[in-house]
């Protein structure tokens, strides 16, 4: 049941009467008193569920009034003397809690009974392996670092990393090896998370709220990441097979799939396809910067399924004009300014190589970071006939990756397929 919420009194303080002081300040104090009375009275008469979970659907940061006794006990006998911020990742079922010592920070994750599900502990930058930086720094140009964890409890040991790029903050978890596990990408001008940042955990399918689990019936799971925002809201991004395809879902809390986009699991390839209807973001965009425009041709360049971006080129009063937009419907301002400078998309193209044309620093480097790792496949990637980069497909025990190098053989990133 909910609990009735005494009214806030506002005083203002006024010039006192001498000779009826006193009586104030005793009536004010029996108020107050009778305040308290009826809250405790409201308290009590909710049972010991109520009082700890108020509804069903309350997340974020909360008092420590709202957590399960098992939860704050094994806070507290785990962290000391800590300050603590508890939210709730998934009501009745899994909590967080910020934790602040006079040595470091760390962010937990404990299910109702007491159990710490994950534990990550606040690292700098300069802490985190070179495979992560060097990914973030070829992916995400002249990002800024908002926040690191490394976990701490269980294995293998993953990273998490907060940057914002572009007034957009990504949540990247990354496994023991440097390799992309998930990318979260939160809302256009989010500003980060309290304490270490929004809270994300690795769920197993059983924590998955029964909603999330319905709309995934039919797959085969693979794994999953929940992020909850600086606004208590979460997102669930997860990783399912289907038809021997593997998808990357977006999910709210509701059930709803948000996105869906597929990933190659065991090729690598480009793609054009032309467009005949453009995206609604796009065409707001021409509407309001390219009045009285009609289209001319259009096509979206996908590379492993995924949508890289958008070449449109319109006609404005007989004059043709071209524009790039990326895989978010964003306007790339560096498209040039008509036909002349841009007239036709990039032509992207793949060539399969065999092991022995994979550069040897290539090689060297999979060979330490991939123990007994065997070969999927192996491409170089050409950009109007240009080679740009080498990929891989990988397979390392039960595990497979995806993993880029440059032309000399030199790591540029991975991601666990």
């Amino acid at each position: 049941m909910s609990v009735p919420i005494p009214p806030i009194i506002l005083i203002r303080k006024r010039k006192q009467d001498p000779f009826n002081s006193q009586n104030k300040i005793y009536t004010m104090k029996k108020q107050l008193l009778t305040l308290a009375l009826v809250a405790s009275i409201g308290l009590a008469s909710c049972s010991k569920e109520d009082a700890l979970n108020p509804s069903s659907d309350v997340t974020g940061f909360v008092s420590q009034n709202f957590i399960p006794t098992a939860v704050k006990t094994t806070v507290s006998n785990t962290f000391p003397s800590a300050q603590v911020d508890y939210y709730v990742l998934q009501s009745n079922s899994l909590y967080g809690a910020n934790i602040v010592t006079s040595t470091t920070e760390a962010q937990v994750v404990v299910g109702k009974s007491g159990d710490i599900k994950e534990a990550f502990t606040r690292i700098t930058e300069a802490e985190l392996p070179a495979a992560i930086t060097t990914y973030l720094k070829g992916k995400y140009p002249n990002y800024t670092f908002i926040h690191a964890g490394k976990k701490t409890s269980g294995t293998p040991v993953t990273y998490r990393v907060e940057i914002k790029a572009d007034n957009t903050v990504y949540s990247i978890l990354f496994d023991e090896t440097g390799a992309v596990i998930s990318t979260i990408e939160g809302k256009k001008g989010e500003k980060g998370g309290k304490g270490m940042g929004a809270a994300v955990s690795q769920l197993a399918l059983t924590d998955l709220p029964a909603a999330v689990q319905s709309a995934i019936s039919g797959y085969t799971f693979k794994n999953a990441v929940m992020r909850l925002d600086a606004n208590g809201v979460a997102t669930y991004h997860i990783h399912a097979e289907k038809d021997g395809k593997v998808w990357d879902l977006k999910i709210d809390a509701s059930g709803k799939i948000l996105s869906s986009e597929e990933e190659s699991k065991n090729d690598i390839n480009i793609t054009k396809t032309e467009l005949t209807t453009l995206p609604q973001a796009i065409v707001d965009y021409l509407n309001k910067n390219a009045a009285g425009w009609t289209l001319k041709n259009a096509v979206s360049i996908q590379k492993d399924n995924v949508t890289i971006h958008y070449h449109v080129i319109v006609t404005i009063g007989g004059n043709s004009q071209a524009y790039m937009f990326d895989k978010d419907f964003n306007y790339v301002p560096n498209a040039g300014k008509g036909p002349k400078d841009n007239p036709n998309p990039a032509n992207f193209s793949i060539t399969e190589i065999s092991k022995d044309q994979i550069p040897a620093t290539a090689i060297s480097y999979l060979d330490k970071t991939y123990a007994g790792w065997t070969l999927n496949k192996a491409v170089t990637v050409s950009k109007d006939g240009t080679a740009q980069e080498i990929e891989l497909i990988i397979t390392v025990a039960d595990k497979k990756y995806k993993v880029e190098f440059d032309l000399s053989g030199n790591f540029k990133g991975a991601r666990k397929l």
